[in-house]
């Protein structure tokens, strides 16, 4: 369902849909008979789908016909397509009536079966995109959860890459057939020629002159806390180098590969003794507000808002950069309807300060402009310095490239400046604001301030180093964009230009005391991909190995060791994995330990993270994991099943049934040796027949 969902939305992005009727006197009706006929053949669409809907679309000088098939039986689902005018297939989805919910299966296609099917379906829907393609490969482990592959390509033209347009198509491992298909193509764009381009030296060259690495304040927030960090990276990634030129440019391209008090004393005061620390925390964090009355008072005297102004909402709230931090926020009114005007407001419930405001309303049209770009950014200067006058010599102006120039006579201009502190800029920390250039007034402002301690700059390395790292671990490429294509004017939207630009396929953010690349979170950056074991030749367990590994279910390093004891932090940790592909293991365990008892897989009186793992406790860890241990509870009601039944720990007598009944475990010569001593080799073949098991 929710890859349905976001096929629409994509869909509704890109077309604006509109009722057929409204094109009849165009003559549509032969196109759409074609349309009809070449989909119904090229998907086997039958008479058993028996209700049609359509829809017809056009942009950019590109007509494209959305056609929907279902059933009125609701036994077969919907086939969804959308076909330009000249035949080529641009979406395809085919929906089950019912969304049910699957386990795990081991897939029948593999995904280098399911690359082949993904290239031949399209070279059958849209043999002109054929070879003008590039797959983009992300090497990472597959999800478990899923059923089927994502194949992404991106467009080339002269063996050079264009983001902009894409083609998304996803495969289901099981049948090999294409669920869904979606391609983003601009029809019409001309493409210029990369004749008397400047070299990739060059480029960089001017990269770092014009565009630069900026010494950086980042913020990262895991399990709500903050991490600041210092880094080398560029204020704005979105800028590139001009080919042709050497000017810097705007990339306009959105490609990446990678949230009552009670047991009151006499006095009304909670006794300090029965908080935590963590409450005391935060009573104290709250204590000090001013009140709503003169937070209200405060924010009209800033609006200048008068009586007719109503108010319509409020609320406090907590700054979530700043846990001792609370904000109100006010909502007023005047008139209704089409001629109604709107305020808010937000205060600072502490200090005071202004922390942000906007109003709008009936904008009166014929109203003159009086204030150019130079002069509108004099009065966001004059009235930053009026309500925080100590930190406009902590703020820079934003620089403005070609691409984002304003207009030669605009009505607003908005200005962002950027906290810098020392060398550094603050990432997230600045002042926005939007001048009236009709009036002179101030329409929004927004400020943005941590009061958080940042590291210190003593330790940060030349900038240097930095661009060499930048250069060879990240790189630049040559690529097209097309300047105008999210500027709304269509007549521009014709030629996509050269650039030279960072590579996205990993974040452009430099430790700036180590030159280590490091990830968002400000941690060293690994490069996602399935794990690879060199010493599992002589397991019995090696293809299941290899396969959970494949999934990203794994131990960390290239050994394996399959015949070492299995201690039990290792074990539920693969089975942590099995259960949440994107789970991450810390240093301490306590984060594997605290996600496990939370999902009834351990008990916290069973902690013992370096106990060796008998087949047994493996078997209990796995059906709890299943749901399934209130049913194993029952122990009365289970035979016995294995020679060595009487060595099995009598509570777990249910948990073994349960699990030889899935073909979980089986036992050997009749017996099950229940205390036996996990291998490594057993654990993963416990694990993998838990997720597989049947298949």
């Amino acid at each position: 369902m929710k890859r349905k969902i976001s096929f629409l939305l994509a869909f509704i992005m890109v077309l604006t849909i509109i009722p057929f009727s409204s094109f009849a006197q165009q003559d549509y009706d032969k196109q759409l008979k074609e349309a009809i006929v070449k989909s119904k053949e090229l998907f086997n669409i039958g008479s058993e789908y028996d209700k049609f809907d359509h829809s017809v679309s056009s942009r950019d000088g590109t007509t494209v016909f959305y056609l929907n098939w279902s059933d009125s039986k609701e036994k077969l689902g919907s086939v969804d397509i959308s076909m330009a005018v000249d035949g080529t297939v641009l979406s395809y989805g085919k929906w089950k009536p019912i969304y049910v919910e699957q386990g795990p299966k081991l897939p029948k296609i593999s995904k280098e079966e399911g690359l082949k099917i993904a290239k031949d379906f399209i070279k059958k829907v849209a043999p002109k995109f054929t070879d003008n393609i590039k797959q983009i490969e992300v090497s990472e482990p597959l999800n478990v959860n899923l059923d089927g592959y994502n194949y992404y390509f991106v467009r080339t033209e002269n063996e050079i890459p264009y983001y902009n347009n894409n083609i998304d198509i996803y495969i289901d491992n099981t049948t090999g057939e294409v669920r869904n298909y979606y391609a983003n193509w601009d029809m019409d764009l001309k493409f210029a020629d990369s004749k008397g381009i400047i070299s990739l030296e060059k480029a960089q060259e001017l990269y770092k002159e014009k565009i630069g690495l900026d010494l950086i304040y980042k913020t990262s927030y895991r399990d709500r806390n903050p991490k600041i960090f210092l880094a080398y990276s560029p204020l704005n990634t979105n800028l590139g180098i001009n080919a042709k030129d050497g000017e810097v440019t705007p990339l306009n391209d959105y490609f990446p590969i990678y949230e009552k008090a009670s047991n009151m004393g006499a006095d009304g005061v909670v006794p300090a003794e029965e908080l935590s620390p963590d409450e005391k925390q935060a009573v104290e964090n709250i204590a000090g507000l001013i009140s709503q009355e003169e937070a209200e008072k405060i924010s009209r005297e800033i609006l200048e808002l008068g009586s007719e102004y109503k108010l319509n909402y409020v609320s406090l709230y907590r700054n979530w950069r700043s846990d001792d931090s609370y904000n109100w926020q006010f909502e007023f009114m005047k008139g209704s309807d089409s001629k109604a005007y709107y305020a808010s407001v937000s205060i600072d419930g502490k200090t005071k300060e202004l922390v942000s405001f906007y109003k709008f309303g009936p904008e009166e049209s014929d109203k003159k402009v009086k204030y150019d770009e130079k002069q509108s950014l004099e009065i966001a200067k004059e009235y930053i310095k009026k309500t925080n006058p100590d930190k406009l010599e902590s703020i820079e102006l934003g620089k403005n490239y070609e691409g984002f120039r304003p207009l030669e006579e605009q009505r607003y201009y908005y200005f962002q400046f950027t906290r810098k502190l020392d060398n550094a800029y603050v990432e997230q920390d600045g002042i926005s604001i939007t001048v009236d250039a009709a009036s002179g007034k101030i329409t929004e402002y927004r400020i943005t301030w941590s009061n958080r301690e940042f590291p210190s700059q003593d330790k940060v390395m030349f900038v240097d180093k930095a661009y060499d790292t930048l250069f060879n671990d990240i790189g630049m490429e040559l690529k097209y964009i097309n300047p105008d294509r999210y500027e709304g004017n269509i007549k521009n939207k014709k030629e996509a230009t050269l650039v030279y630009g960072l590579k996205t396929d990993k974040p452009s953010i430099i430790d700036a005391n180590t030159g280590t690349l490091l990830n968002y979170m400000g941690e060293p950056y690994k490069m996602p991909k399935a794990v690879s074991y060199k010493d599992i030749d002589n397991s019995y367990a090696k293809d299941k190995i290899n396969v959970l590994a494949q999934y990203g279910i794994a131990l960390p390093g290239e050994e394996f060791k399959p015949k070492e004891k299995i201690k039990q932090a290792d074990f539920l940790y693969l089975l942590a994995k099995a259960n949440s592909p994107y789970f991450e293991i810390d240093k301490s365990g306590d984060k594997l330990y605290a996600f496990l008892i939370n999902a009834g897989i351990i008990k916290e009186n069973e902690k013992a993270p370096e106990r060796i793992v008998t087949k047994e406790e493996g078997i209990k860890y796995i059906i709890r994991a299943l749901k399934y241990d209130k049913i194993a509870d029952l122990t009365e009601i289970y035979k016995d099943l294995f020679k060595d039944t009487k060595d099995i720990t009598p509570e777990l007598k249910g948990y073994i049934s349960i699990a030889y009944g899935l073909k979980i475990v089986e036992g050997y010569n009749g017996n099950l040796n229940p205390k036996a001593e996990l291998n490594r080799e057993d654990g993963a073949n416990l694990i993998y027949n838990y997720l597989f098991s049947g298949m």
